[in-house]
Parts: structure tokens; C-alpha cells; sequence
């Protein structure tokens, strides 16, 4: 307790010759009580930072941000909140940082990657972005391409009317099964195109999660000699509980059986999903062998609502399975804060945002 005093006293000294060099308690008038330890202090504090070349401001420490001898980071909130701004972070994450026991609050992590959350709920969101901000105009801009083919006949267009052997209304008639056969056509190439490129995302799709999750899985357990999903859901964890018990597991599971009857087209594949997940398939039956893609509800609507809920799967099963919490993973980390003091460094250094 006594140490964490001592600490505490010599940060103070610090930041008051970090203030006093700086100016800013000329400023604002310092007390005869903060210029006579300033005179006490400068000299020992001089022959540790004098022979930099920036001012103060420039420095991390005047942000109350601390390079530790570990090569990670400890930072002191008050200082760091004074100078960076409350709004940096939220009233919880200050609230954590407050209930603390030690001079510093010390990172759980150094990198954003650290955490495997973040490795999940990354490749998810881009997945996502990528399908609704990509993918998707492909599509619409494919189908409006399609569209620009279809042609209203006329009986100016039948031969034989021109040649006068069928009558106006027999011209008529076979210009109009004309439309619709044409009409008919193009409706089934959009059909086409769009279900076989959704299709083709979602393939990629999981074959993205799939490659997380066996990266995230391998870091885990350095010794996994075979995948298999299962290894996922039935991880030993501190708590003995099975993933499948999560409440997005369905979301996840779900994703997996779809997939796994688009790759193989067989009976045992659609038997799996139509056992646990019929609402996702047409009521037609399937047969072997037929492409799996025509029977499968697969839309927009259906990717998104499995990206969402597989998202919060990772969120779960991380918390789970890893002690990790999503909130805290999106800034409990070095780089956050070094981010945030290098950010307010660079508006003094260039506040217009020049290239050089």
C-alpha cells in the first residue's frame, strides 16, 4: 500500500514538472506550494528528459500513457481522461478502469487481435459488408442487364402475317405467346443467376468462418492434429458446458447444414437439415444428386439473419470458452490507448491534416 503511495506521489511530481515545462501552470497561476516543489523536482526530471526534442505536450507521459518495461503499456486514467477526453471511452469502461489496485490500469491485451472475439466478429462483419455492400448491387445490376432483353411483340413481328396468311387477331394471339415465352425465359435466367450467385456466396461464407474458426481453435490448442466442428461445440471450458447450449447455437449449426448439402447433394445432407431446420427447405422432396441449391429458401434475407446470429454465437462461445468479453475486447488493448494519445499528437503536429 505504502509502494502504490509512493508510486502515486512521484507521478504527481511528474506531471507537475510536465505541466510547469509546458506552461500551462504559468497560465493559470501556480501556488507558491507547486513552484517551490517544481524548483525541488526540475533538475532530477531534466536529466531524464531533457534531451527531448518535442515538448511535453508531445509526450505520451503528458497523457498519462506509460511505456512499462515489458514492452506493454500501464496508464493512468485520470490523466488520461484529463487529456484525451471523457467521450475516448464510456462511463463503463472508466468505471473498470477506476476500481483498480494498482498506480497504472494495466491492458488485458497488447494487440486487437489478441482477443479471438475480434478475429470472429471481424470476419463476420466483413462478410456481412461484403454480401450487402458488394455482393448484392452485383446482383440487382446483373438483373436490370437481364431485364433490358425483354421485348413486348407486336404482329408486325409474325412472319406470317406479314405474309399474309395468319389474321390480325391469329397475329395477335402468337405475338403474345411470343411475350410470354420470352418473358419466361428471362424470369428463369435471373432465377438462375441469382440463385446460383448467392449460392456462391454463401459457400464462401462459410468457408471463411470454417478458416477462423480453425485458426482461433489451433491457437487454442496448439496439439489439434484433425478439424471437425464438433471440436468447437464441445470444447472443455472451466465451466464443463457444451457450446451447443448456447443461445445462438442454432444460428451456427444452421449455417453448417446448409452448407454441408450445397457442397454434397446427397440424401444424408438433406435428411440432417430437414430434420432439425424444414422451414429452410422447399416442400418439394429431394433426390440424390440433384443440385441442392434449387431447394433451399437461400435469399438475402436468410445469409443475413445467419451472419447476425452466428455473430453472436462467437460473441458466446468466446465468453464461454476464452474468458472474453466483446465489450471490453473492443478497447481493453495497448494499441487503443496508443492510438488515441499518437491521434491528439498528430492534431498539434498537423491540425489541418496536411500530406507532407
Amino acid at each position: 500500500m505504502k509502494r502504490d503511495r509512493n508510486a502515486r506521489k512521484e507521478l504527481l511530481d511528474l506531471y507537475l514538472y510536465i505541466d510547469m515545462t509546458e506552461g500551462y501552470f504559468y497560465d493559470n497561476k501556480p501556488t507558491k506550494v507547486m513552484r517551490e516543489r517544481y524548483e525541488i523536482i526540475k533538475e532530477k526530471y531534466d536529466k531524464i528528459y531533457g534531451d527531448r526534442y518535442f515538448g511535453p505536450s508531445e509526450w505520451n507521459e503528458y497523457y498519462g500513457l506509460f511505456k512499462l518495461g515489458d514492452g506493454r503499456i500501464g496508464v493512468d486514467p485520470k490523466r488520461f481522461e484529463k487529456k484525451i477526453g471523457h467521450s475516448s471511452l464510456t462511463n463503463r469502461a472508466w468505471s473498470l478502469m477506476a476500481n483498480r489496485k494498482t498506480t497504472y490500469f494495466h491492458p488485458k491485451k497488447k494487440e486487437y487481435l489478441d482477443y479471438y472475439v475480434n478475429n470472429f466478429i471481424d470476419t463476420v462483419d466483413e462478410l456481412k459488408n461484403e454480401f450487402n455492400n458488394i455482393y448484392i448491387p452485383i446482383i440487382k445490376q446483373t438483373i436490370e442487364i437481364i431485364n433490358k432483353k425483354r421485348k413486348t411483340y407486336t404482329p408486325g413481328d409474325v412472319d406470317l402475317f406479314m405474309q399474309g396468311i395468319y389474321e390480325y387477331d391469329e397475329a395477335c394471339m402468337s405475338a403474345q405467346m411470343a411475350t410470354w415465352r420470352r418473358n419466361a425465359a428471362i424470369n428463369n435466367e435471373i432465377n438462375e443467376t441469382v440463385i446460383t450467385l448467392i449460392t456462391q456466396f454463401f459457400h464462401s461464407m462459410a468457408s471463411r468462418i470454417e478458416a477462423v474458426s480453425v485458426l482461433m481453435y489451433s491457437k487454442i490448442n496448439p496439439k489439434m492434429k484433425k478439424w471437425s466442428r464438433d471440436k468447437l461445440y464441445d470444447n472443455i471450458n472451466i465451466y464443463q458446458k457444451s457450446s451447443r447450449d448456447l443461445p445462438s447455437f442454432k444460428y451456427h449449426d444452421e449455417l453448417y447444414l446448409i452448407w454441408n448439402f450445397i457442397k454434397h447433394n446427397n440424401k444424408d445432407t438433406y435428411d440432417n437439415l430437414k430434420k432439425d431446420y424444414p422451414d429452410v427447405l422447399v416442400d418439394e422432396e429431394y433426390k440424390a444428386g440433384e443440385p441442392a441449391k434449387y431447394y433451399v429458401k437461400i435469399s438475402d434475407k436468410l445469409i443475413n439473419q445467419l451472419l447476425d446470429g452466428v455473430r453472436n454465437y462467437f460473441i458466446e462461445w468466446c465468453e464461454l470458452n476464452c474468458n472474453e468479453n466483446y465489450y471490453e475486447a473492443k478497447w481493453n488493448y495497448d494499441n487503443y490507448f496508443i492510438k488515441q494519445v499518437d491521434d491528439a499528437i498528430e492534431m498539434l503536429r498537423n491540425p489541418l491534416g496536411l500530406e507532407f
